[in-house]
This record gives C-alpha cells, structure tokens and sequence, in this order.
C-alpha cells in the first residue's frame, strides 16, 4: 500500500489516542486552543470536558464560547453541561444556569450529558432545581460528584440517575460504588492524585477494570508539561503493576464505551483513525 505520507511502524505498537473522561479545561488557565496543544504531544486526542468555573462565572455566554471554541480545536472536546451552578447554596457566583437554560444546548452534537452533580445532598433531599436537571437528562450520561457517599444514601444518589464519579480516594470506596452500578473515573491532576491508592485494588481484582477510566480533573500547564496528561496515568498504573493492555483500555475504550463516542477508543474499521504510535509498552 502506499500514500501521499507513509510512517514507518516496523517494531511499534499503534493504540487508540488517550480520552480524558473528566476536565476542566479553565483549571489549566488557558483557553481550549492553547490547552490541545499542551496535551496532544502527550497522546489525549479527546477530552469531555465541564465547564462549571466558566458557566458558574457567564451562564449560557459561556456554554457558547465553550462550545464555539471546541469546534475551532483540534483536540476532541465534548462538554457536559455543568449541573451544580453555583456548587453550593452558600456561594456568591455570576450567572444562573437552570435546566430551562439546559434546553437549548441538549441537542448540541458536542454535548453528552449533565456535568458532576456535586451537591448530592439536594439529590437525597430531592430539591425541585437539581431534579429537573436530571429529570431532563434522562438518557443522557450524568455525572457524579460524591467524596465519601456510601450505603443507602449512595444507591439513593445511584437511583436518581447519577452514573460515574471521580472522587474516590481509595479501592474500597471506589469498590463500592462501582458495585452499586456506577463508573469509576481514576483522577490524577495537579491537586488531587487517586492513582497510587486505587490502582493496586485493580491489579488485584482485575474484573472490576472495565468500569474504571483515566482523568485529570485539574491540571495546570505547567505540570502537563512536565510530567504528562493522561499518559502520565497510564504509565504511573503500569508502574504500580497493571498490565499495559489494561491501562491502555481505561485511557481509551472504557471512556468511549461510557460516555457513548461509538466512533473512539479502538482501532477498527468504522472507528476515527485517532492513532498513538509508540516505542514501548511499558514506558508509553
């Protein structure tokens, strides 16, 4: 076969390019342009990202800068549309975003759902304004936000139709609630760093790894740089034990499998040919 350019893969290996499953890309302080060009050297070809700082700041002006700037970039950007606005009933924030406001933006081709639902005890309490939210995401991926949720009031949180997290701090938690159905995002950022402590349980108990994924959460610019993005995730789990094939899957098609981007995470015929190329396995 031949082509107008032709990359020599004699003695590499080719995955699927990385997905970030949870971000926000303000966190990193630069805008979505300037972001993909810090992480696509490191492999992330696709982010989902939640733009709570900005829409918490500028409301509906800010879903359509998001989303105007995701389609100028060359990285993957999906949004979610932020849920929790402001995160809690005691802050001072610039604009409202209810779910009459959601309407207009669920029907974008960028947006998958409803961003972490961070005041789970308004989700427990039923509160009118966050069950609306939820009431019209329905069918849609909605994201959690619960540190340390357990027991009746985690399935309670499950049953109103949250369905991942990226709050663990350890396997056990992590265990928990993915056994009450949830997804399990694995974060690694600038300020919160899960790896070390939920890794391990995985390697241990490997059947639980096709319901957990990679993210940042927050990163800034300065640590992508210098230590990676999602690749750093990837090589940090293998380091600690995990079969890179495994690893590999969680940045990848585990992500694309969970917030319904039929056309990313593998290498096939009909999937968008977002490709790594590299020298080894194990040092990724």
């Amino acid at each position: 076969f031949s082509g107008e350019n032709v990359i020599d893969c004699t003695g590499k290996y080719i995955t699927p390019g990385f997905i970030d499953a949870h971000v926000h890309i303000e966190s990193s302080m630069a805008t979505p342009m300037e972001f993909s060009k810090a992480v696509m050297p490191h492999g992330t070809t696709t982010v989902i990202a939640d733009p709570h700082e900005l829409v918490n700041v500028k409301g509906n002006e800010a879903m359509e800068y998001i989303l105007d700037a995701a389609g100028d970039a060359p990285l993957g950007i999906y949004v979610m549309m932020p849920s929790s606005i402001p995160a809690t009933p005691f802050e001072t924030n610039g604009a409202d975003f209810t779910a009459e406001d959601m309407k207009q933006w669920k029907e974008h081709p960028l947006v998958l759902g409803l961003g972490e639902v961070m005041c789970y005890p308004a989700v427990l309490s039923k509160e009118e304004q966050i069950m609306k939210k939820l009431e019209l995401c329905k069918g849609m991926v909605i994201d959690g936000h619960a540190p340390g949720l357990s027991g009746e009031d985690l399935k309670a949180y499950v049953e109103a139709g949250v369905m991942t997290d990226h709050e663990c701090t350890s396997f056990e938690e992590a265990k928990e609630k993915c056994l009450a159905g949830m997804k399990i995002l694995v974060r690694e950022g600038s300020a919160a760093r899960n790896v070390d402590n939920i890794v391990p349980g995985l390697v241990k108990e490997p059947e639980f790894i096709a319901h957990f994924m990679f993210c940042t959460d927050d990163k800034h610019i300065e640590d992508i740089e210098k230590e990676g993005h999602i690749d750093h995730n990837v090589r940090k789990a293998i380091g600690l034990g995990m079969n890179p094939i495994d690893a590999i899957c969680m940045a990848t098609i585990n992500s694309a499998k969970c917030y319904g981007l039929t056309h990313l995470g593998a290498i096939a015929p009909g999937y968008q040919a977002d490709l790594l190329v590299v020298d080894n396995l194990e040092k990724m």
